[in-house]
């Protein structure tokens, strides 16, 4: 069973499944009373970015039922920041290449109007 790293931190909500394409996209609920944004900030909370590409590797690992480590973020861009309190609802989109040990991801996570951060990189496989 994969058990999330932040207990609370998101609730997965919906999920297409896994293309011919391999590609599918996942929304999720961050929750803004997380304890995380006491630190993060407690007046204008914003989800950390390791948070978020935690997010990532965890929605992942669940759609493809294998346990994942992050081996390389070769780009990864955050282009606004994820205030909970004013959109915690995301789209979470992935393509994926499995090679053996190795998964080879692209991942968006976008809100209603805003791409919030653009992942390219590698997990290994446990």
């Amino acid at each position: 069973m994969i058990k999330p790293l932040l207990e609370d931190f998101y609730t997965e909500i919906a999920a297409t499944d896994l293309t011919t394409e391999n590609t599918f996209t996942a929304t999720v609920e961050l929750n803004p009373e997380h304890k995380i944004y006491k630190g993060h900030f407690p007046e204008i909370p914003v989800a950390p970015g390791v948070s978020l590409i935690q997010l990532i590797q965890e929605v992942l690992a669940k759609k493809i039922n294998q346990e994942l480590t992050l081996k390389e973020g070769g780009n990864i861009k955050f282009l606004a920041m994820i205030n909970p309190l004013k959109e915690n609802r995301v789209a979470i989109s992935f393509n994926i290449l499995s090679t053996g040990k190795e998964v080879d991801v692209t991942a968006n996570i976008s809100g209603k109007e805003t791409i919030y951060v653009k992942f390219k990189g590698k997990f290994n496989i446990k």
